[in-house]
């Protein structure tokens, strides 16, 4: 800068506004009143007579005394026909853009000295006016780091504050604003000093330094605030109330479009930006039905991750991208996760190779045909050999517990069976190894699969022994389990780059090790999981062990009421919280129904058809009504008709099409079961010649047979059947055939401790073969069936086995121990339904006929 000239002090502020990183000049003439200058070379005034700096003085004169009458110095040009100074009175949307906030400065008007940069809009976001983006090539926390000058007497100089992304409407409370100060008017202007040299700055004149604000951070915490919020209201909106649903959704769009902005109003770091796509494009899967944008989003992350060499990110973003394109096109997710498997096993990514076939195996197992759900064991074997070779023995494990759980699935037979046993055995001798013991949710998950596979073919001892492994396992595995409930494996082989924030499929933990995170459920959920099996184990034995049974029931659905009342608010997605919370209705179905079964086993009727209208209540609106859950509830209400006397209710409900029978290759296992069962007791109800339907009988009879391996593989369906076989049909079966078949029923109802059937076999055989017969074996036989109704507490078998052995003992002699026997079995007919005792009379009857 010459002496004697005008002197210009130009501070460049980098203004970082929502939108762009473009960037302006505001640059300001501080003109001396005196005939001298300032140079800031030499810190001194001086004077200069040259002819040069006379004609400089004279140009200044003239800008002082333009400024003296009020108007603006000399402009350096128009721009799109605005003037090229800062008026006092600020254009509306400039000033609805900025705000002003003046600082005083000696003999100082602004010029701008440069073109102003392009005028962007927001969508939706400024209602008031455009916005100036502006770029910034130095660091955000350095955007007002540029000194202020000092606060002499002089004009003021108007400085522009930055702005928020929010419109003035649509502030966010927890956001401090600035008031905005009003422009000064001419009348306020202070004319320039003649001093030569400026007044010294005070501290109580002292120019505010402006806030540094990260944009970035800014809408990044804004992002987190709204998602969480959203998701802290998860549970409470799969409830499917109004108000939740729309408060969620709103606070969802917020935090989308503040991630939005930051994507395509941006420049980020390519890492930022990478992780932001993945939030943003998971957000959207989860909580809406934008599948293109979210494909769009990640094809854009898997694009930029290669630019940069982010492994991690890539790998989470295809991952997520499998996800997408499954909920539209199956196949097409399945091929390019081949290409992904491919590219992984190529880098020797092993972690991510596990990850995506893990995921491979779970998107089979979603569809329903028997070719998806091999392929789905095959994933499993090709993970088990990969860990075997690399040592991840963790791995190994899992993936076995999970073949055993799929071979269960796919079918309840013998051949299936001995696969599940097989695949656990590998699993267990895994975990003798120290490091996979203490994975507590593989630990409990080969228990739980253990003990389904005693329940398929139910082995009394056993499933009791597999039960209290189980129930070891939950206890003292339940301080290790996760908060969120996930699964953590480790992985011991050589993986790509970890996420730094410890989150991710792929991520690693304080000692340095790699884990494999799958999504998993709750310990609560768990907890009643075990509970409903434990009843399940132990349900033989429910009437001689206190009820244990039906007490694990009610303390399941005591545990479930706590995870689906409204108080439960988790942090979930809505779309989670609907998919959790459906199957923790579904589970208490199950509760609701069991308890039942148990109910009506003892002839508590009364409860188990209020267990049954408890049944409905959760069964809608909330669960999704399943096949099997239809089944079991159209079953239970024939068994409780056909219960109180009502046979032909009971018969209309056997024969409904829920309950018809099928063709064994098609028909689900347990809707097998359950429809051999309703054609037992149909056969039951029209055995008797009188009956109308009576002439239906032999082909109901017939109807069994394709079903013959099904039910001799199953104790419990071979004893009733050979029970069936027993009774008096048409023609009846002769007195060698009855004790064979009531034999080979005795001897399968024992081998599952099945009291019911095993009282049930001995009334029958009391009253066909020591009916009017005077001896020990007929006094024994009787009183083993008395004891057994007792115990059982079944209502109807104790009348009947105290007449029967009444009888017994009126021919041996016995009148007084006889009659205090007929007297019990009197008072025990009294609590049964009206029904039953008008149903057995006439039955009476038609025997005497």
């Amino acid at each position: 800068m010459r002496r004697g000239a005008a002197i210009a002090l130009a501070r460049q502020d980098d203004l970082s506004v929502l939108g762009n990183t473009r960037g302006t000049r505001l640059c300001t003439t501080i003109v001396p009143a005196g005939p001298t200058g300032y140079s800031s070379r030499d810190s001194a005034w001086t004077s200069s007579s040259s002819k040069s700096e006379n004609v400089e003085k004279q140009q200044d004169q003239k800008k002082i005394h333009r400024i003296k009458m009020g108007y603006p110095p000399e402009m350096k040009g128009n721009v799109n026909g605005m003037p090229g100074y800062l008026p006092n009175n600020y254009p509306s949307g400039l000033d609805s853009r900025y705000g002003g906030q003046t600082f005083p400065m000696h003999g100082a008007a602004p010029v701008y000295h440069s073109q102003p940069p392009q005028v962007d809009y927001l969508p939706g976001q400024y209602a008031q006016g455009p916005y100036t983006p502006m770029h910034n090539d130095r660091p955000r926390a350095q955007a007002f780091s540029s000194p202020i000058p000092p606060k002499p007497s002089g004009f003021a100089v108007v400085i522009p504050s930055p702005i928020l992304s929010h419109p003035q409407s649509q502030r966010v409370p927890s956001i401090h604003n600035p008031p905005r100060q009003p422009p000064l008017q001419s009348s306020q202007r202070v004319a320039p000093s003649p001093a030569v040299q400026p007044a010294p700055v005070t501290p109580a004149h002292a120019v505010p330094q402006l806030p540094s604000i990260d944009y970035q951070l800014l809408l990044l915490s804004l992002a987190d605030e709204y998602i969480a919020a959203a998701r802290s209201q998860g549970s409470l909106a799969s409830i499917e109330h109004d108000t939740k649903i729309q408060q969620c959704y709103k606070l969802l769009a917020a935090g989308l479009s503040c991630m939005e902005i930051l994507i395509k109003q941006f420049k980020l770091q390519p890492q930022l930006e990478a992780s932001v796509r993945l939030r943003y494009a998971s957000i959207l899967h989860e909580e809406t039905q934008n599948l293109i944008e979210a494909e769009q989003t990640l094809s854009d992350g898997i694009k930029l991750c290669d630019r940069y060499r982010l492994f991690d990110l890539k790998y989470n973003m295809q991952h997520l991208l499998s996800r997408v394109l499954f909920d539209g096109s199956p196949r097409a997710s399945l091929r390019f996760l081949d290409k992904v498997i491919e590219d992984a096993e190529a880098y020797g990514h092993s972690a991510w190779v596990y990850a995506f076939r893990f995921l491979k195996s779970s998107l089979f197992l979603r569809t329903s045909s028997h070719q998806d759900i091999l392929s789905a064991h095959t994933q499993l074997k090709n993970i088990s050999a990969l860990a075997d070779t690399l040592g991840d023995k963790a791995i190994h494990a899992l993936s076995s517990t999970l073949e055993a759980l799929i071979h269960l699935r796919e079918s309840s037979s013998l051949e299936s069976l001995e696969h599940a046993q097989r695949a656990l055995a590998i699993a267990r001798s895994l975990q003798f190894d120290p490091k996979v013991g203490r994975i507590s949710q593989v630990v409990v998950l080969t228990n739980i699969v253990d003990l389904c596979c005693s329940l398929q073919h139910f082995d009394p001892s056993q499933a009791v022994h597999k039960m209290q492994a189980m129930q070891t396992s939950l206890e003292t595995q339940k301080d290790a389990w996760q908060a969120d409930g996930s699964l953590l494996v480790p992985v011991h082989s050589q993986t790509a780059s970890r996420s730094p924030n410890g989150s991710g499929i792929v991520r690693g933990d304080s000692s340095g090790a790699v884990l494999l995170n799958f999504s998993w459920t709750s310990q609560n959920d768990i907890y009643a999981l075990g509970y409903l099996l434990s009843s399940l184990a132990i349900a033989h034995r429910n009437t001689s062990d206190g009820l244990r049974s039906e007490q694990m029931l009610k303390e399941g659905l005591r545990c479930l009421a706590k995870n689906v009342g409204e108080h439960y608010t988790a942090l979930e997605s809505a779309s989670n919280g609907s998919v959790r919370r459906t199957w923790r209705q579904t589970l208490r179905c199950f509760f609701h129904l069991h308890l039942a079964f148990s109910l009506c086993t003892r002839t508590a009727w009364k409860a188990a058809r209020e267990q049954l209208q408890e049944f409905e209540k959760a069964a809608s609106p909330y669960a999704k009504e399943s096949e099997l859950l239809d089944i079991l509830a159209q079953y239970l209400h024939g068994v409780i008709e056909q219960g109180t006397g009502n046979p032909d209710a009971a018969l209309t409900v056997f024969q409904s099409p829920y309950l018809s029978i099928g063709h064994p290759t098609s028909c689900p296992p347990a809707h097998l079961d359950l429809a051999v069962l309703s054609i037992f007791n149909s056969i039951l109800i029209i055995r008797d010649p009188s009956h109308p339907s009576h002439g239906f009988l032999s082909s109901l009879m017939s109807s069994l047979e394709p079903h013959l391996s099904r039910i001799k593989n199953s104790k419990t369906l071979a004893s009733a059947y050979n029970i069936i076989l027993a009774t008096p049909l048409d023609p009846p079966p002769t007195i060698v055939k009855t004790k064979q078949y009531l034999q080979h029923a005795l001897q399968a109802a024992r081998s599952v401790s099945n009291n019911q059937l095993i009282c049930i076999t001995l009334n029958f055989m009391s009253h066909k073969f020591f009916k009017g017969v005077v001896g020990e074996q007929a006094e024994k036989s009787a009183r083993a069936s008395e004891i057994l109704a007792r115990k059982g507490m079944d209502g109807l078998w104790q009348s009947v086995s105290s007449g029967l052995l009444a009888d017994t003992l009126d021919m041996a002699g016995k009148g007084q121990e006889a009659e205090s026997m007929r007297q019990v079995g009197r008072e025990i007919a009294k609590s049964l339904p009206e029904g039953v005792i008008k149903w057995e009379e006439e039955e009476r009857h038609a025997d005497m006929r």
